[in-house]
């Protein structure tokens, strides 16, 4: 390699030494050495054997603290102050956590005073109306604290990416699946939601940003901001009793620096840096919102540590394999846990993993483009299909390669080469049936269940008319507390702009109840939201808030609760009716049948 000189021999000889300090740091070569490993991989007894860790029951900590184990995905932890109790994280549901809170009710009866979210993932919070209920006194207040942004995340959820992510979460949580294809899902021994759910979130009442010291029925806790597999994530430190409570940030499984159920991008840096925060406080217990506690402050510092140690390892070999130019499949081939962090029981793959964790961190720090030119425009599905058919020789030849694929029980081959295959014959059942069987296949020898479940659901989905959709029977509390801006975000993700991009259309609606006047303004295929309303309405509406809220999470009857409730200062009904057709779900699926859109249902066969 060699270089002009630009401004004289000064700047070329500054160059050549910088280059030197480079290659000395870093190693210029081409050859990348691979990390040894020891054959360490869980198998699936240690995924069976793994359930026992949530196994159902209320676990005493020490005096007055108690861990709810085994009666959702998550835990639910309860602390008696001196005059009241604090519970922390409430489960996913109103079923589930009315269970645990009858059981907490048991253990003392002193007033509730306080809930506390350590994230906002439906596990942790979509059960805290039943705590409140059961363990409330009617004169004491009960204070609801978090993180600034959780509410907005729940937000999120539940309004722009419900559709996508409740179909993508109940797969990865195996849902619909049978007790002989089921077995754990990592963190938990099952997601308890099904059609009959209810869902309690309240809003916090009290938030933070970095830090907040509070005294809470009579005992002293630190709040501390530490971002890991959510942006929102925090821990609670209880300094008189060494109690740590830490959330997500940490379970008895390898970390999911990604879920493949889609979340924001997940910083590995950040999630490491949160625990170094935790690790170097004087801990006797561990508190986690997942499986068993920790007790020790040995045991307590070693695996957070290992556990700590283990993201930064991912984190920095795999950016220093994407300096080297490696894409993400190159990478994930390369980068692999040191033995002695393969050897925690803490860090077996049987939640996250290390090649989901590679791709993350690329993508999260570098986007979709993996610097391959090849992927800068790549071929849509259906012609790179039929060139794999030419390829092949004709259909006939690849659905011959698909047969001699699942002859040798090549099951991801079978699956990548029916997404060609289907894509140009979608009615072909031989080739259906072999990618069920390979789906199958592929999902029974996965002992992550992640990985396990995802298989296994999309192949019962294909199997049968089951399809994943949101449920709708969030609690009136719920709907009403969330902001309005939350579900016109929702409407705007929801236009069919094909049927408007000729449309200029102004509908004013005033919320009787609140008092809040907004314009929805549907121009040329965009929506576009204002918080007043604007002149020259085409249509307004009047209505309670709670109502329309309903109508449009599918709880009430949209032509009856027209017709009781709405009124129309100017246009009428059926005006508004047309209206809301531009956010109706369409049956066309995009893609061909293998790849359905998600729909109605939700039920174990």
């Amino acid at each position: 390699m060699t270089f002009a000189p630009a401004t004289g021999p000064c700047t070329w000889m500054l160059k050549a030494s910088l280059l030197i300090l480079i290659c000395g740091l870093t190693g210029c070569s081409d050859n990348i050495a691979t990390q040894e490993t020891v054959d360490n991989a869980p198998d699936l007894q240690d995924l069976v054997e793994h359930g026992s860790e949530f196994r159902q029951r209320i676990e005493a900590v020490s005096d007055g603290v108690w861990i709810a184990i085994g009666y959702g995905l998550a835990n639910s932890i309860l602390i008696e102050g001196k005059d009241g109790l604090i519970v922390i994280d409430t489960l996913e549901t109103v079923e589930a956590a009315s269970e645990v809170a009858l059981e907490f009710r048991k253990l003392s009866d002193k007033p509730l005073k306080a809930i506390i979210y350590t994230h906002n993932h439906a596990d942790h919070v979509f059960g805290a109306e039943a705590f409140v209920a059961a363990l409330s006194a009617p004169d004491v207040a009960v204070e609801v604290l978090a993180h600034s942004t959780t509410e907005y995340y729940v937000s999120r959820i539940v309004s722009e990416f419900r559709p996508i992510i409740s179909a993508r979460s109940f797969r990865m949580f195996g849902v619909a699946l049978d007790k002989n294809t089921y077995t754990n899902d990592g963190i938990g021994m099952s997601l308890e939601i099904d059609a009959n759910s209810t869902f309690g979130f309240i809003p916090p009442t009290r938030t933070f940003d970095e830090f907040l010291e509070v005294e809470l029925a009579g005992l002293r806790l630190q709040l501390h901001h530490a971002p890991g597999e959510t942006n929102d994530q925090i821990f609670i430190w209880l300094p008189e009793r060494k109690m740590l409570a830490l959330g997500d940030n940490m379970y008895k499984a390898f970390p999911n620096l990604y879920t493949i159920r889609g979340t924001p991008h997940r910083s590995s840096k950040q999630w490491a840096q949160s625990i170094d925060k935790m690790r170097h406080l004087p801990v006797n217990f561990i508190l986690p919102s997942h499986g068993a506690p920790i007790r020790g402050s040995d045991a307590a510092y070693q695996t957070l540590t290992d556990y700590r140690d283990a993201i930064r390892y991912v984190h920095d070999q795999t950016v220093r394999q994407m300096n080297l130019g490696l894409t993400p499949d190159e990478a994930v081939e390369r980068v692999r846990l040191p033995e002695h962090l393969q050897r925690s029981p803490y860090l077996k793959e049987l939640y996250g993993t290390v090649e989901w964790s590679v791709r993350s961190v690329f993508s999260g720090n570098l986007g979709w483009f993996d610097g391959n030119p090849s992927t800068l425009r790549p071929l849509v599905p259906k012609a790179r299909a039929q060139r794999m058919s030419v390829l092949a020789g004709g259909q006939d030849g690849l659905v011959t390669a698909i047969k001699q694929a699942a002859a040798d029980e090549d099951y991801q081959w079978v699956l990548e080469l029916t997404d060609h295959a289907l894509r140009l014959d979608p009615d072909a059942g031989d080739l259906l049936r072999m990618r069920i069987d390979a789906l199958r296949a592929l999902g029974m020898q996965s002992v992550n269940p992640n990985a396990r479940h995802y298989y296994l659901s999309s192949a019962l989905e294909l199997e049968t008319d089951l399809r994943f959709a949101p449920i709708n029977n969030s609690s009136a509390t719920l709907l009403r507390t969330l902001p309005m801006a939350t579900f016109f975000d929702s409407l705007a993700v929801s236009l069919r702009a094909e049927d408007a991009l000729d449309m200029n259309l102004r509908v004013g609606f005033t919320f009787t109840d609140t008092a809040e006047n907004w314009t929805v303004w549907v121009r040329r295929g965009v929506l576009e939201t204002r918080q007043e309303l604007i002149e020259d309405l085409d249509l307004h509406v009047e209505v309670d808030s709670l109502i329309f809220k309903r109508v449009l999470a599918r709880q009430l009857n949209a032509t009856v609760a027209v017709a009781r409730h709405f009124s129309f200062p100017t246009g009428n009904a059926l005006e508004f009716g047309r209206f809301m057709k531009l956010f109706a779900a369409t049956r066309e699926a995009p893609e061909p049948a293998p790849f359905a859109t998600i729909e109605q249902g939700l039920s174990k066969p």
